[in-house]
């Protein structure tokens, strides 16, 4: 396997199925586990952990409850309120009581929660009944919403109908809602403050209804004698519905994690109160309570002591607090949550609380410069205090070329030496490790020979993984050898050396001098699929084929082997930018294995694919092929081709028998005759994983065009015609497609 430094870092995956966090969609997603292991790569609990960004409260959770002693920094008001609040693991009751006490509170002579509700009533079209409307659905810049979501209380009929008069005459209970509007506006900032002017834009993503309920409920709780407890439970039911009112819910096509404040062409208003109903079950998911204190208190084992500014606000750390690690995961930048937090923050606990986002809301573009920039001041004040050798691991979900770099540059110029990168792409996951030292040794050198270096991190990053690869790990690759060897450029900001970078790259991947694109990949470079011009002739198997056998391997060794456990292994001998992918390694696993009966996520060879009953069906197939040659007037001879010649004149057959997918140590070769009289011959189980491997490598299945494709089933219904002749056989010989596409197709035809 061909190494080199980038290869030394090892992914580690978690496990996809992750606890439900309030405001989801705005935080980076963080696979359970992968903390906990990567942590235990460097010191067992009870560790010191700084986690300088808390860009999900995942992280520090996740460290506490595997006994580290963990340090939270956190500039952004919403997200230390959600670590505090998730770290004491609320109960289900206590927001209910919470969420009672507010709908029992009174507007005028009714109760508060039957006010609300009555603002989203709407009739069944059904059976006539009034129930609860879920959403109404809007479409941008009409004066009124088109239809209505609902599950009828009384039919129980699930639908979307259009909007009945009774809906729009709902809307105009709402009164004055410019007060409303005044007050939310005044809760962020003056009119005479210079992000008065952003507060207004930015308040023009909640439409009128929500807006006055969110008002109202706001009002009503300050309003409530509350214990601090009950206050607080109240206090997260009610970031969920600001999060809920925003118009920031596409409806049908739009995306689901939204990065700017404008509003999808079809959007969702919520049912307000039904939206703090539905939330308690996500504040109140939490397995356990993790200790949690306030800075500079320390905490214990397993607990977190959470600082309410920016990291360098930390330095100098005390003495106690050594040996240690920095682990954090880095947020892709969001106009629309950084914003709206800032709001939130004011509606909630004043102007006083908005004041460390409220430069933001001037802010509408949000590059990779910025970012680059941005990240520094966190990276320079840890680089200085800690000592030489201190490792930071950076875990990068929603990872693009463009963050990559400006991540990268910012560690780069602040004193951290780059380790190496794991990256999985299919998942847009990266993981980074750097150290502590001395400000990296950076070239005067110029641009040919930056090119040069980025060009030849390229070419290692595809020559190691033997097959065409996406544009992030190819660029990846590039990046780092860059940055390793110090060829970048000297005297430049992280902002101006991202702007660089990303100059580079682009003109070393439209150089088209070493790599090509492949043509119907995509018509986006950086979704496109890109191969050598002139790959070494020592390349080894596509990874592909590597981690089919090793998964194989894997399941003969340990039948009931856990998906988590197979992953962990995969990574650690895959390491680097060879990472598997995980949709790779599922279509293995289904071809190859079931998951155990009564023990989800546990893997077990198929009975059919025991190596002794694939040693059979082997030599069942040898035997077929001989025998049918043979009566077709053929000699049959060899092992692999297992070639057929004619006696007289026709066409020569190569047959290559396999119960596996691994095509390529054939197709890639020079076959011993054209490809028209070249018969791959493999089990219809494999089919599918055969097919997943040629949409992922188009390289190779240029190459197997014109190959026949026999089923051994296929290769049996033919022994049993006793008609085949030569002409019977070259007409049956594609009659049953390997791939269910084609045989669709076939049977429409």
């Amino acid at each position: 396997m061909r190494m080199n430094a980038r290869s030394s870092v090892v992914f580690h995956p978690g496990e996809a199925n992750t606890l439900p966090l309030p405001l989801g969609r705005f935080l980076p997603p963080l696979p359970e586990g992968s903390v906990a292991s990567w942590l235990r790569e460097f010191h067992e609990p009870p560790g010191w952990v700084i986690d300088p960004l808390n860009a999900t409260p995942a992280l520090a959770l996740e460290a506490a409850r595997a006994g580290y002693r963990v340090v939270v920094a956190s500039n952004n008001p919403v997200l230390s309120f959600l670590l505090e609040t998730l770290a004491s693991a609320p109960r289900k009751e206590d927001f209910l009581a919470a969420l009672a006490a507010l709908g029992a509170a009174r507007r005028g002579e009714e109760r508060l929660e039957l006010h609300l509700r009555a603002l989203y009533q709407t009739t069944c079209a059904t059976c006539g009944g009034v129930t609860q409307a879920q959403a109404f659905l809007w479409r941008r810049g009409e004066p009124t919403p088109y239809a209505r979501l609902y599950r009828c209380e009384h039919c129980q009929e699930q639908a979307e109908r259009p909007l009945a008069e009774d809906d729009l005459e709902r809307l105009k209970r709402i009164g004055n809602i410019n007060l409303h509007r005044a007050r939310a506006l005044s809760r962020v900032a003056d009119p005479e403050d210079e992000h008065y002017d952003g507060v207004r834009e930015a308040l023009s993503a909640y439409l009128d209804r929500p807006l006055y309920v969110l008002s109202t409920l706001i009002n009503r709780q300050e309003g409530l004698a509350l214990s601090p407890e009950t206050r607080r439970w109240l206090q997260a039911l009610l970031i969920s519905a600001c999060d809920a009112a925003s118009a920031l819910w596409p409806h049908g096509v739009g995306r689901t994690r939204p990065r700017q404040l404008g509003m999808p062409a079809q959007f969702r208003e919520n049912n307000l109160w039904l939206a703090m109903e539905e939330a308690i079950a996500v504040w109140s998911a939490q397995p356990g309570a993790v200790p949690l204190v306030h800075w500079p208190e320390l905490p214990p084992p397993g607990g977190i002591s959470l600082f309410t500014g920016r990291a360098r606000g930390l330095i100098p750390l005390p003495e106690q607090i050594n040996p240690l690690v920095i682990l954090t995961t880095f947020p892709r930048p969001n106009q629309a949550f950084w914003t709206l937090s800032a709001m939130w923050s004011g509606w909630l606990w004043g102007r006083e609380a908005a004041l460390p986002l409220r430069a933001l809301l001037e802010r509408k573009r949000f590059d990779w410069a910025w970012y680059a920039n941005a990240m520094v001041s966190p990276f320079i004040a840890l680089a200085k205090a800690l000592p030489s050798g201190t490792p930071l691991i950076g875990l990068i979900p929603e990872a693009t070329a463009g963050f990559l770099a400006s991540i990268f540059t910012a560690a780069e110029t602040s004193g951290w030496n780059l380790q190496g990168l794991a990256l999985r792409e299919d998942e847009e996951m990266a993981q980074a490790l750097w150290y502590t030292g001395q400000i990296p040794h950076r070239s005067s050198t110029g641009e040919p020979s930056q090119e040069t270096a980025f060009s030849e991190g390229m070419r290692e990053t595809l020559a190691g993984r033997a097959e065409p690869a996406p544009y992030l790990p190819v660029y990846a690759g590039g990046l780092c050898n860059l940055l390793q060897r110090g060829e970048v450029p000297t005297n430049l900001t992280a902002g101006e050396l991202v702007t660089r970078i990303q100059a580079l790259a682009g003109r070393v991947f439209a150089s088209r001098t070493f790599i090509f694109r492949f043509e119907g990949s995509s018509q986006e470079e950086e979704r496109s699929l890109w191969w050598l011009t002139d790959p070494p002739a020592d390349l080894e198997e596509p990874l592909a084929d590597r981690v089919e056998r090793e998964v194989i391997r894997s399941l003969q060794r340990e039948p009931g082997i856990s998906r988590r456990a197979l992953e962990e292994h995969l990574c650690r001998l895959f390491p680097g930018l060879l990472t598997p992918p995980a949709d790779l390694i599922t279509a293995v696993l289904e071809s190859y294995a079931s998951e155990l009966p009564g023990s989800p996520g546990h893997w077990q060879l198929l009975p059919q694919e025991a190596p002794a009953r694939r040693r059979a069906d082997l030599e069942e197939v040898r035997h077929l092929l001989l025998e049918l040659g043979s009566r077709m007037g053929f000699t049959a001879s060899g092992e692999l081709p297992l070639v057929w010649t004619p006696a007289t004149f026709g066409q020569v057959y190569f047959f290559y028998p396999m119960a596996s997918s691994l095509v390529s140590r054939f197709v890639l070769g020079n076959p011993p005759g054209p490809v028209r009289q070249c018969v791959m011959v493999f089990p219809g189980g494999r089919a599918r994983l055969l097919s997943f491997k040629l949409r992922r490598d188009p390289r190779l299945a240029n190459l197997l065009k014109g190959w026949h494709l026999l089923k051994f089933r296929h290769l049996r219904h033919l022994a049993e015609r006793p008609d085949l002749t030569p002409e019977v056989w070259e007409n049956l010989l594609d009659a049953d497609p390997p791939f269910f596409e084609e045989a669709e197709q076939m049977r429409l035809l």
